[in-house]
């Protein structure tokens, strides 16, 4: 008999059992069914030997679920960038929704005329979304609204029906701050991403509120916004070669501290002696850049995974009330300071 005919009849023909046996033999819910070992073998080993697989789409209409989660960046040209942070956070996603039996969806279509990105999600793709979107997106509200399951990282929200896994970055950035003047930094200056970003608007309030707590200069000249590592850096290369420049600079990401040791060694600085470095997020390239950069640890890897879990755990009714989880800094000091 052709594969691509074959039925769950045939299957039950052949193991010499009832067809309601097969179904829940092949959706892994034998045992919840009490069906013993040996029969569910005896399934398993007759679907095998015909070459049927159960229909995918048959199923996920019986149950309602497509075992899929979407991942939804405020900007799909994330999921194709060099960023160290990108690339733990997909590492910590994927793993988390493999272990736990789900596909994984990059959301990347933009909306069309008349629709909104809920509108795209909750089309029946997917059964919940992991969201990192700026500050003032409704969407996450948007999704509360319809009762579609959805959890924030790396940002947060004000809406308690909204579940986030974030980091204290306001906490991180004073933190930081104090490294560097515990070190005899009086002179520091920040390196900050757009204002749209959670991360970056709590981070450079976090600075604004230490530099202030020690007594220090607040210099809007030593305030360079530089979202990405790639953008133009030539605001930095200036600051970096005048003589009134700051002895030591908090960038708001490893990512573009690490542009920052490179466009300080183009300049003839000597670090940490003449300009101290500290970043955030502390990933594995902090160790190897030159010298080794002094940074912000916040565990991405795992937060990504704490909030796919908790996603999961939301769409499997698991999970009633939000997780709403900010995380500490802790400084992973380094030879740039």
């Amino acid at each position: 008999m052709s594969r691509n005919r074959t039925t769950i009849e045939d299957v039950a023909n052949l193991a010499r059992v009832s067809k309601v046996t097969v179904s829940y033999v092949l959706n892994g819910r034998g045992a919840q069914a009490r069906i013993s070992a040996a029969t569910a073998e005896k399934v398993r080993e007759a679907a095998r030997e015909l070459g049927y697989r159960p229909n995918g789409l048959a199923r996920r209409l019986l149950s309602k679920r497509t075992h899929t989660i979407a991942l939804a960046f405020q900007y799909a040209g994330l999921f194709a960038s060099e960023s160290g942070f990108i690339n733990e956070l997909m590492a910590g996603v994927c793993q988390a929704a493999t272990d736990l039996g789900y596909d994984l969806v990059l959301h990347t279509r933009a909306p069309q005329p008349g629709e909104d990105d809920a509108d795209v999600l909750t089309d029946g793709c997917c059964d919940g979304a992991l969201l990192l979107r700026d500050m003032q997106d409704p969407i996450a509200s948007e999704l509360a609204d319809r009762g579609f399951p959805a959890v924030m990282f790396f940002t947060h929200s004000d809406d308690p029906r909204v579940s986030f896994v974030d980091a204290d970055n306001l906490g991180g950035a004073k933190m930081a701050v104090r490294h560097l003047v515990e070190r005899g930094h009086t002179r520091i200056g920040l390196i900050h991403g757009s204002d749209a970003s959670f991360a970056s608007f709590d981070r450079r309030t976090g600075f604004a509120q230490a530099i202030a707590h020690h007594g220090l200069p607040h210099r809007d000249d030593w305030h360079i916004q530089m979202g990405w590592a790639k953008e133009d850096p030539s605001e930095l290369s200036r600051l970096l070669e005048t003589p009134d420049r700051p002895s030591a600079l908090v960038c708001w990401s490893d990512d573009v501290a690490l542009e920052v040791l490179r466009l300080a060694r183009d300049a003839g600085l000597s670090i940490p002696d003449d300009l101290a470095v500290v970043g955030f997020d502390s990933l594995v390239h902090c160790e190897r850049s030159d010298p080794p950069l002094t940074s912000m640890r916040q565990p991405i890897r795992e937060m990504a995974a704490t909030a796919t879990i908790a996603l999961i755990d939301a769409i499997e009714g698991r999970r009633e009330i939000p997780l709403r989880q900010l995380l500490p800094f802790s400084v992973d000091c380094r030879s740039s300071t």
